[in-house]
């Protein structure tokens, strides 16, 4: 196999890797922020209703889509990576 494609497979490798493991801590971040603006003693009733709104569908976004799309990233990812690290190992001379 050309090194070019090994390269360009590893390359898609870590991009879907690291692209996989930030859905995780973003989406865990805004959750974060909406559940800390709830907290807030100064917030007025309709942002309260409009956070809350936000915070459910961010909740419900996160199980339903963005969670199982960071899992099969991160699967694809790490079998690239292994294909290409594999390939290097038992490669014809």
């Amino acid at each position: 196999m050309k090194r070019n494609k090994l390269t360009a497979i590893f390359l898609t490798g870590a991009i879907l890797l690291l692209t996989g493991t930030t859905l995780w801590p973003y989406t865990n971040s805004v959750i974060q922020a909406h559940q800390q603006t709830l907290q807030n003693p100064n917030i007025n009733q309709q942002q309260k209703w409009q956070t809350e709104g936000s915070l459910e569908w961010w909740q419900l976004a996160k199980i339903t889509t963005y969670d199982p799309i960071a899992v099969i990233l991160i699967t694809a990812g790490l079998i690239a990576l292994l294909y290409v690290t594999l390939w290097a190992i038992i490669q014809p001379q």
